[in-house]
């Protein structure tokens, strides 16, 4: 007989159990039951049309599987895709399809169910399943190629009526142009955690920086009060600085992730970026700032680079990028003036990733040194950094300046690990005095400089 235990005893036993051994103790008591329906339904992603989908659809129509969805990932484009088919195929080929959607969308409880067109249909299911979430926390929405139809629309309005008081962290991607009618559905009264994701476009509107401004920002203004972390990333061909410079101060902002193109075109005047940091510098603990990748045409000359003009705002910027724990970020247009705004945290700093570049042996010690002064139990504790060089003493200073150091990337530029190899081999052959062998090789990888003609720039990652 199973001991009758309070049930989050028996969710500790669970968390010890992998997930595939976890299925079979459904029917053990109570408890599990619920642990392995809330492990199978607390996260759901409709990404694809595939028999997985269909399946968890007809299960999410029953209230009580519904109700333990906690995170929703939806990627419509899909449905687009279904409802041109429909409209290029033969008619016998949709009743066929329309036939096999049928028998899997039928509801589990019923032995009949309505007729169902395909396309159409599924987006039918997906708001009725929608509407029975009523405790979801995280929600994921991309919307490409969907077009905003009556359909398209009601699904929206249904997820901000289900998720109106559960939903913590929202994430949109769309290309510009569908933000507005995207918007236009979301209001969330607890929100704390938003990512805004533009996708590529294919133009330029000329309309862009109204919607930016008057739309989209008031749209992220109106949680300000509530928002702890906010992420904005664009693959856009748009200038997003109308945006960042309407934004508003957050109150309780601790993280800021910006991934954006540090050029003319995309981002023509940086200050609206500095602004955000200006503004929240007392509650920002965590700051992220890459480049994002933007698709332009081969004959279309490169626009100028805004990143110098960032470089000296920040730098110059008294309190910008203050007292954080971590914080990601491409080198500076110089080295000084990286370190200028390294200074304003090297009290505080945990978590430290320099990105696109690498640094010689006076930039590294430099670097340590800004550190070297914080006690053991509290100094920095991650470090991602590239490096034109490698020697002995790169790990003595490491371990003597930072003797906390708990994680260490390294990544080494073009021609480094084979000039140290060739050192290594070089010596064991001179201590003991035979030839290396022939016919073996070592292959080692390394990073690469990239295309910037700046010799120490190129990619390594955090």
């Amino acid at each position: 007989m199973v001991p009758l235990l309070p049930e989050d005893v028996w969710r500790c036993v669970a968390s010890f159990i992998p997930y595939r051994q976890l299925l079979p103790l459904i029917s053990v008591n109570k408890a599990f039951y619920n642990i392995v329906m809330n492990a199978k339904y607390q996260e759901i992603h409709w990404t694809m049309l595939n028999g997985s989908m269909i399946k968890s659809l007809a299960r999410l129509r029953t209230p009580s599987i519904a109700g333990r969805v906690r995170r929703l990932h939806v990627r419509a484009w899909f449905i687009e895709y279904l409802i041109q088919r429909e409209s290029l195929m033969a008619p016998s080929c949709v009743v066929n399809s329309t036939r096999w959607l049928s028998r899997r969308l039928r509801r589990p409880s019923t032995s009949t169910s309505s007729p169902l067109s395909t396309g159409h249909d599924i987006l039918a299911s997906m708001t009725t399943a929608v509407r029975l979430m009523t405790q979801v926390t995280e929600y994921s929405f991309e919307w490409r190629d969907l077009s905003p139809t009556t359909d398209t629309l009601r699904f929206l309005t249904a997820t901000r009526t289900a998720f109106g008081a559960s939903l913590r962290k929202l994430t949109l991607h769309a290309p510009l142009a569908n933000f507005a009618n995207l918007l236009s559905t979301v209001d969330f009264e607890n929100l704390e955690e938003l990512e805004l994701h533009f996708d590529h476009d294919n133009h330029v509107d000329a309309h862009s920086a109204k919607l930016l401004r008057e739309t989209i920002a008031p749209f992220v203004n109106h949680f300000r009060r509530s928002i702890w972390s906010l992420l904005i990333a664009s693959a856009s061909k748009m200038d997003l600085s109308p945006l960042l410079s309407a934004l508003e101060e957050f109150p309780h902002l601790r993280t800021f992730r910006a991934y954006l193109a540090f050029d003319a075109a995309h981002l023509a005047d940086p200050r609206g970026l500095v602004q955000i940091l200006r503004l929240n510098s007392e509650t920002l603990l965590n700051v992220e700032l890459a480049r994002s990748f933007v698709a332009s045409s081969d004959a279309a000359p490169n626009p100028a680079s805004t990143w110098p003009a960032l470089s000296l705002a920040l730098s110059s910027e008294r309190n910008a990028l203050l007292n954080l724990r971590t914080l990601r970020l491409p080198l500076l247009a110089t080295f000084d003036a990286t370190m200028v705004c390294l200074r304003k945290s090297a009290d505080t700093l945990t978590r430290l990733c320099l990105v696109d570049s690498f640094l010689t042996e006076k930039e590294l010690v430099e670097l340590v040194q800004n550190f070297a002064h914080r006690p053991f139990d509290s100094g920095l504790r991650y470090l991602n950094v590239g490096l034109v060089f490698l020697t002995v003493d790169v790990f003595d200073l490491l371990a003597s300046r930072l003797p906390g150091l708990l994680n260490l990337n390294l990544l080494l530029a073009d021609g480094v690990i084979g000039r140290v190899v060739a050192t290594l081999l070089s010596s064991v052959k001179h201590l003991s005095g035979t030839s290396t062998p022939t016919g073996n090789s070592v292959i080692w990888g390394s990073g690469r400089s990239g295309s910037s003609t700046h010799p120490r720039r190129g990619r390594s990652g955090c």
